[in-house]
């Protein structure tokens, strides 16, 4: 099976991100994208940023009952959603940081509800257990943002038999500070959830302007 580390790291991060590191906080990521979010989506076309439409499909691959309550953790402006809408999704609601970003999701009407919130470190959804048919979450296991803790979170929040599909970018994948590698192999060992699908796949595709980078892409289904 290919690793998170089978292409080099070339992508260059955004002057918005590239001071964060693993002791950035749930505060300090929220003012970040308090500020980024009117330029945000302008930003990932830019830099070619394809890992929700490669989530969405692996969600989307698992998950053929297209009325399933879904939730889409780190929702951000609202990319997952979009891409889900066009593959037939409507039960879509969204979890992000900050209300900047939500208030742009708001705009490409595709959720039903809007949640703000922050998972991990410390933090617990104000999301009861058992709520979604499948949680898609793209983008926000990355460096300087959310650890390996926010996916107990996620995991307390979908139903048993439910789906969750994340995306772990390369930079942090094996990092101890962030402690992925560990929390995906506790939750298989005790299972927890049961592996559907990994695969490695573009983060951010290839630019003259801001280099590439891969994720893997996990998809399981929740015991």
């Amino acid at each position: 099976m290919a690793t998170s580390q089978s292409r080099q790291f070339t992508y260059q991060l955004p002057p918005e991100t590239r001071e964060l590191d693993a002791s950035t906080t749930a505060e300090n990521l929220s003012e970040v994208y308090t500020k980024w979010a009117e330029t945000y989506d302008s930003y990932t076309t830019d830099s070619k940023y394809t890992a929700p439409q490669r989530c969405a499909l692996k969600l989307k691959e698992f998950l053929p009952d297209k009325d399933a309550r879904i939730l889409d953790a780190g929702a951000g402006t609202g990319l997952c959603g979009a891409v889900l809408k066009e593959f037939g999704y409507s039960n879509l609601d969204a979890l992000d940081i900050t209300s900047a970003m939500l208030e742009i999701a708001m705009k490409k009407g595709v959720y039903k509800n809007y949640i703000i919130g922050h998972m991990g470190g410390g933090h617990t959804l104000t999301i009861p257990t058992d709520t979604y048919d499948a949680v898609i979450c793209a983008g926000v296991f990355t460096r300087g943002h959310v650890h390996s803790d926010g996916l107990d979170e996620l995991l307390r929040i979908v139903k048993p038999g439910g789906i969750l599909s994340f995306t772990v970018r390369q930079d942090c994948a094996d990092d101890p500070a962030y402690g992925f590698a560990s929390k995906i192999k506790e939750f298989s060992s005790n299972g927890a959830w049961k592996l559907l699908s990994r695969t490695t796949e573009d983060y951010h595709a290839p630019t003259a302007n801001y280099g590439s980078c891969v994720a893997d892409v996990y998809t399981f289904q929740v015991a």
